[in-house]
């Protein structure tokens, strides 16, 4: 998990009000929730499921820890055939790898089950198949941009902790290094998260 990417874009600012300045990831007012890219019909009664993919370095720690809570918030409200989801990392050194044993213990802690979930890199085709791509850090929102050679789909790439309330974080921290009170904080903050994340696309599906 410490092999970093190498390539870096210019830096730029970022905060909570104005997530990722330079390019806006949504149409946003002030006071208004972002308006998300809206899905095409198939037919007047069977539209489309909205699909969400979350994103980190590795696809071991924090992307299926995440795809993992907001499945199961998707489930509780009988929303599965509406709200799909996935994870991937913007590297493939753990391709086919399931997710790290101490996120795993820490979900179960928690109540969330692990559904067998196997690590796959990013995939170009992903920017455009996706509805929505949530990036856990700078350095994923980046190389995340950086596949997007066209800028054909910024308006889809959002950071996790744009839709946090609870907690002050930019970023959601990697917990990779350290110990179970990294792991539990990172579930902590991704049910925040994936909570607000879900209220949103509900509002804004009309759900």
């Amino acid at each position: 998990m410490n092999e970093r990417r190498s390539f870096f874009l210019c830096p730029m600012p970022y905060s909570r009000a104005f997530p990722f300045p330079v390019q806006k990831l949504f149409p946003l007012e002030m006071g208004r929730p972002p308006a998300y890219p809206e899905k095409e019909m198939t037919s007047m009664s069977a539209p489309e499921p909205y699909r969400v993919l979350f994103v980190c370095l590795g696809n071991i720690c924090r992307s299926p820890a995440a795809e993992i809570i907001f499945k199961k918030m998707v489930a509780e409200q009988g929303l599965e055939h509406l709200i799909e989801s996935d994870s991937a990392g913007m590297i493939g050194y753990h391709r086919g790898c399931p997710p790290d044993s101490r996120m795993l213990t820490v979900l179960k802690k928690y109540g969330y089950e692990d559904p067998g979930l196997k690590s796959r890199p990013v995939r170009k085709e992903d920017l455009e198949q996706f509805d929505l791509i949530v990036g856990m850090d700078r350095e994923n929102l980046r190389d995340l941009k950086r596949l997007d050679k066209k800028g054909q789909w910024a308006g889809k790439i959002a950071p996790m902790c744009f839709f946090t309330t609870r907690f002050p974080d930019e970023e959601v921290p990697d917990p990779y290094y350290g110990g179970q009170e990294g792991f539990e904080y990172v579930v902590k903050l991704l049910q925040d998260g994936c909570g607000n994340l879900l209220e949103r696309l509900k509002e804004q599906l009309s759900l």
